[in-house]
């Protein structure tokens, strides 16, 4: 089980990538020139889930107390929920290969053969989220309630806005240019403790803008997680196809 947590520790992070079309791209402060009539509708009409993607290419580098460790991911996402995650290491070699719904989570582990399979409450239970917060990660702004435009004060350029997603409470720091998060605090770590998530470096194409970097700090298990992005594509018109490894040990989660 050890292996399992640490894997799907870090492919909650590394859905956190962003997506957006191979090409040049320009590093800073980028304006958000979007045709939407508010800020609300600028903010979600940034959210790179919005739309299908492929990572082809993402370093990730993990800092704990059993020291460094570092790879390589891919992500496919096709719109509303379903992501395939691969990770590998170094040398190229596909250590796990993970399928998440909206209601289900599948693991290959390459190197053990086993399959891991359960519903996405495993999430919630051992780590306080679900693929529906998935998005966060990567700078995307997620509520279950609508945003009141009244209530928005940006001060210096930024405002502070608390949303709910599938019942875990999540804080942004919206910077009103980009209309982005440029940091985000998932449910336990509003008292102090648990996940911080800051992004830097954006850049902009195709009038989305996106995180170049992302910095993950757990507090609960000292570890940190740095992720940069090397290759994406958006828009996507791929298909995902997952297949259950063959004479692989299955393993219920629970």
């Amino acid at each position: 089980m050890r292996k399992v947590a640490y894997i799907l520790f870090i492919l909650v992070c590394s859905s956190g990538c962003s997506a957006l079309r191979k090409q040049k791209v320009s590093y800073g402060p980028v304006a958000i020139e979007s045709e939407a009539e508010n800020l609300s509708e600028r903010i979600l009409d940034q959210n790179l889930t919005s739309r299908n993607f492929y990572i082809e290419r993402a370093e990730f580098k993990i800092k704990s107390d059993d020291g460094e460790k570092s790879g390589i991911g891919t992500v496919k996402f096709l719109y509303p929920d379903r992501f395939l995650i691969s990770l590998k290491g170094n040398t190229g070699i596909e250590v796990a290969r993970i399928f998440l719904t909206g209601d289900s989570v599948m693991i290959n582990e390459r190197m053990s053969k086993r399959f891991y399979y359960g519903s996405t409450t495993y999430l919630k239970a051992k780590y306080g989220i679900t693929t529906s917060i998935l998005p966060v990660i990567l700078g995307d702004y997620v509520n279950d309630e609508k945003i009141d435009d009244n209530m928005i004060n940006c001060v210096n350029g930024n405002f502070y806005i608390n949303g709910i997603v599938k019942n875990v409470k999540v804080r942004y720091l919206i910077d009103c240019e980009l209309g982005k998060s440029k940091v985000t605090l998932p449910e336990e770590n509003l008292s102090g403790n648990g996940l911080e998530i800051r992004y830097g470096k954006f850049f902009n194409v195709n009038n989305i803008n996106a995180p170049g970097i992302i910095e993950i700090s757990d507090k609960h298990r000292n570890t940190t997680i740095e992720i940069r992005i090397e290759k994406i594509s958006i828009p996507w018109e791929g298909t995902i196809d997952f297949i259950p490894g063959k004479q692989y040990e299955k393993i219920h989660l629970l």
